[in-house]
C-alpha cells in the first residue's frame, strides 16, 4: 500500500513538474548584473546584452532568482512618496513597458534616458525605451530573472589577448580585494607585474571598469579591442593592426592604407591614424594605462561601413551616412537642387550634419527592407539584407 502511495505521489510530482515546464517553458533567462549595469538575455533563438540603470546605493536592486510574474503595456505609475497616479505618457518614469519579477520590482522603460548606465532607480531595472519594447516581445510569463552581483569578467581581444575587467563594488560587498583580483588573474592566466598591479589598484572602485593587464589596453564599452599596444620613445601609442582589422572587420586592402610600423614581426598603427580611418575617437588614461575607444560603429553584412555620432538609443533614431552606405551597397547617390538627396534617382528624407548627408536607420530599413540590429550595449549597428 505504501509503495502504491509513493508511486502515486511521484506521478503527481512528475505531472506538476511537467505542467510547470509547459507553462513556463524554461526557454529564456534574463540575467541582470548590477556592477556592469547590463542585462544578458538568452532564449532558444537569440542572446543579447542591453545596458540598464539599477538601484541606488540607498535603494538597491534585490539580488536573487525570480520569474516574470506580470507584463503590461502603457503601465500606470503610483508615486511611493505621495501616492500620485501618473498615467502612461512622457511623464511616466516606467516608460511604456513593464515586466514585473518580484513584489513591486520590475524591468521597465524610462523617461530619463541619461540615467541608463547609472545607479538611479529605487530598485527597479530601467532600460532604453526601444530596448525594453524589443525585450518585452521576447519575454514570457515564467521566464527566469537572475539578479546577480559579479564585478570581474575576463575579456578576450580578437587576436586572443586577455584582460580582466573589474567593475566598481557599488553596493560595498567587499568583492574587489587585492587577493580576489590576483586569484582571478592567476586562474585566467593573465600576467600582471606586482608594480603595475599596485599602481592599477589605486583606482579600484573608481575607474569604471578598471582593466588589468600588463600594459596599455584598448577598450570599447564592455569589449577588449586590444591588449597589445606599443608606446614609442616619443610617447606615441600604436595598436596591433590585426586586432584593429578583426575588431572592425576591415578588408585587407583598406587596412593596408594604414601607416604601420613593424615591431617584433607584428604591425602596429598609430591611434590617430586609426581614428582618421574609422571615425572613432580615443581617450587616454595614463594612470590606468587604458585607452577608451569611443564611437557608434556601423557594419554592413558584417563588414565595417562607418561610424556615426548621431544616435539616440532611447528611440533608435540613428543616422547612417548616406555616401558610405551607397558606396558599399552600389546604390547611386546624387544631390539635386530641386530634390535634395536622391538615391537611385528617388528623393529620400535626410539630415545634414557637419556638411554630410545622413538617413535615419528606420527610413533605410523601410525603403530597402533591410534587417537592422541595434546593439546599444556595444554601440554597434548591424545592417543586413533580408
Amino acid at each position: 500500500m505504501q509503495t502504491k502511495r509513493r508511486c502515486f505521489i511521484t506521478l503527481i510530482l512528475i505531472f506538476i513538474f511537467a505542467f510547470a515546464n509547459i507553462c513556463y517553458g524554461f526557454a529564456s533567462t534574463i540575467t541582470v548584473n548590477i556592477p556592469s549595469r547590463t542585462i544578458y538575455f538568452v532564449s532558444q533563438n537569440i542572446s543579447k546584452i542591453y545596458p540598464i540603470a539599477v538601484g541606488k546605493i540607498v535603494s538597491t536592486s534585490p539580488l536573487g532568482t525570480y520569474r516574470i510574474i506580470n507584463k503590461q503595456v502603457n503601465p500606470t505609475w503610483i508615486s511611493p512618496w505621495n501616492g500620485q497616479v501618473v498615467p502612461s505618457g512622457p511623464s511616466n518614469p516606467l516608460g511604456y513597458r513593464w515586466m514585473g519579477f518580484y513584489s513591486d520590482y520590475g524591468i521597465h522603460g524610462n523617461n530619463m534616458p541619461s540615467s541608463i548606465g547609472t545607479l538611479a532607480s529605487s530598485g527597479c531595472i530601467r532600460m532604453y525605451e526601444a530596448d525594453v519594447e524589443e525585450l518585452y516581445e521576447m519575454v514570457n510569463y515564467g521566464d527566469i530573472v537572475n539578479v546577480v552581483y559579479q564585478t570581474m569578467f575576463t575579456k578576450t581581444s580578437p587576436t586572443g589577448g586577455k584582460a580582466l575587467f573589474v567593475y566598481p563594488d557599488f553596493y560595498k560587498k567587499g568583492l574587489n580585494t587585492k587577493q580576489s583580483i590576483k586569484k582571478e588573474l592567476s586562474d585566467e592566466g593573465i600576467k600582471v607585474s606586482n608594480d603595475i598591479f599596485d599602481e592599477l589598484y589605486k583606482y579600484i572602485n573608481i575607474s569604471d571598469p578598471l582593466v588589468f593587464s600588463d600594459g596599455y589596453k584598448v577598450i570599447h564599452n564592455n569589449e577588449l579591442v586590444s591588449d597589445d599596444v606599443y608606446k614609442s620613445d616619443k610617447g606615441q601609442l600604436y595598436i596591433n593592426v590585426d586586432d584593429i582589422k578583426d575588431f572592425f572587420n576591415i578588408d585587407d586592402e583598406k587596412i593596408k592604407s594604414l601607416n604601420s610600423i613593424l615591431i617584433d614581426n607584428k604591425n602596429y598603427a598609430n591611434i590617430y591614424d586609426i581614428g582618421n580611418m574609422t571615425g572613432v575617437n580615443f581617450s587616454i588614461d595614463d594612470n590606468t594605462k587604458t585607452i577608451k575607444m569611443m564611437g557608434n560603429i556601423i557594419y554592413y553584412e558584417g563588414k565595417f561601413l562607418s561610424t556615426t555620432d548621431y544616435v539616440n538609443y532611447q528611440n533608435r533614431d540613428i543616422y547612417i551616412p548616406i555616401k558610405e552606405f551607397c558606396n558599399i551597397t552600389g546604390h547611386k547617390v546624387e544631390w539635386a537642387k530641386d530634390k535634395g538627396v536622391t538615391i537611385d534617382g528617388n528623393p529620400v528624407k535626410y539630415k545634414i550634419y557637419n556638411s554630410k548627408s545622413y538617413i535615419n536607420q528606420k527610413d533605410l530599413k523601410s525603403i530597402y527592407g533591410l534587417n537592422i540590429i541595434v546593439d546599444s550595449s556595444s554601440n554597434k549597428i548591424y545592417i543586413k539584407r533580408q
